[in-house]
């Protein structure tokens, strides 16, 4: 199949963000994307929004609806290159890129083409002077995009669009199981800023984590591995997001991820510092990392299922956020010290130990609904492969 480089298909055209110091400019109803909004295939509103001022006064441009936006700077890129069609007429910031076609293109077949390169594109991330990511113009334009007949185009995104639909109405029900945990425990325990009882979370809980230790080359024949931060950014235990450790290099027992641990990452941007996950099940080579602490329990009594989702409550998260530190712009952090002082809600044993078997029942259909969802993307990537070969 003939092939076009990106850069003959499409212009790019930056955003950028509006003065804040002129609220005039943000008095408005036109949505404004940034990377925190770029979390779906397809998108109709954005978090932040301004007026139509703002295109008579600055350099900033309308995009139409219809267009395929890709982030293209910001820390995010260390692990995914976010890629959306944004279905209402809209302005971009400075870390999007906005694809605008040169000639008559299906942008649903362009963002299914750049999404099956995606861990090609990924490995060209570069970092900047200041330590951002970013995708550099020249790497863009030279991404090659199989190219057939409009048509063909238009059948090939109909049968990729279906799949994905299934896929996305998996993840919405997964999205709802998630709710469903929170509102039990909001039900059974309230809102944690108004507990009657509060305890120190050292009294609680030690933390201990692994070492900054990795193989200089990823494909190190290691037996053991080290986990990356994103392993528990989700609030879901990724055991795959990890490193390979130097060869020679075997990890104290302690280090080891175990099954029932409690995990959380001390250094993260803002919104996701303290990200918590629940270690159901683990390979025996897994070890931590200097970044992820391990919960101890300072009783054998406690139930980490209750902790997981008390630190996954509005209140605890901003609390973590509010204590975390760091020069960065996007990177944050915070300490042992300030974490253990973070007061928390002291509830009963035997209720925590209720919740948890509430909860079982609801993971044990979350489990199913996830095989479900694994086995879609699993037919979804072959198809899109398949696509990009010509043979779909």
């Amino acid at each position: 199949m003939n092939t076009v480089a990106l850069g003959d298909l499409v212009d790019f055209h930056s955003g950028g963000t509006p003065s804040k110091s002129k609220p005039e400019l943000w008095d408005g109803n036109v949505p404004w994307f940034s990377a925190k909004d770029i979390k779906q295939a397809i998108l109709t509103d954005s978090i932040d929004h301004i007026s139509d001022a703002a295109f008579k006064t600055t350099s900033l441009r309308k995009i139409p609806a219809g267009t395929l936006v890709m982030v293209v700077r910001g820390m995010i890129l260390a692990h995914t290159v976010p890629i959306s069609i944004i279905n209402v007429d809209a302005a971009i910031n400075q870390d999007l890129k906005a694809l605008i076609p040169r000639q008559e293109i299906e942008v649903h077949y362009l963002a299914a083409m750049l999404r099956a390169q995606h861990a090609d594109i990924l490995q060209r991330v570069s970092v900047a002077a200041h330590g951002t990511k970013k995708l550099e113009s020249h790497i863009l334009e030279g991404i090659q995009i199989p190219l057939p007949p409009l048509s063909e185009q238009r059948r090939i995104a109909g049968i990729l669009y279906q799949a994905d639909t299934i896929r996305a109405k998996r993840r919405q029900i997964l999205a709802h199981l998630d709710t469903l945990t929170l509102s039990i425990f909001h039900d059974m325990f309230g809102n944690p800023d108004e507990a009657a009882e509060i305890v120190p979370f050292g009294e609680v809980a030690g933390l201990s984590g692994g070492r900054n230790l990795v193989a200089d080359d990823v494909d190190t024949d290691s037996p053991y591995r080290v986990l990356k931060i994103s392993a528990v950014t989700s609030g879901k235990f990724k055991p795959k997001e990890s490193k390979p450790l130097p060869k020679e290099y075997e990890p104290p027992s302690d280090h080891l991820v175990r099954r029932g641990d409690l995990l959380i990452s001390r250094a993260n941007t803002a919104e996701l510092v303290g990200a918590v996950a629940y270690v159901d099940e683990t390979p025996p080579n897994l070890a931590l990392p200097d970044k992820i602490w391990r919960f101890e329990w300072r009783t054998t009594d406690r139930v980490p299922t209750f902790y997981h989702a008390l630190f996954q409550t509005s209140s605890i998260r901003r609390r973590i956020s509010r204590l975390s530190s760091g020069t960065s712009g996007s990177m944050k952090n915070i300490s042992k010290a300030k974490l253990e002082s973070m007061p928390l809600p002291n509830m009963p044993v035997v209720e925590q130990c209720i919740f948890a078997d509430r909860i079982g029942h609801v993971n044990a259909h979350r489990t199913l609904v996830q095989r479900a969802l694994d086995a879609d993307n699993e037919l979804f990537a072959s198809l899109q492969s398949r696509a990009f070969r010509g043979e779909l």
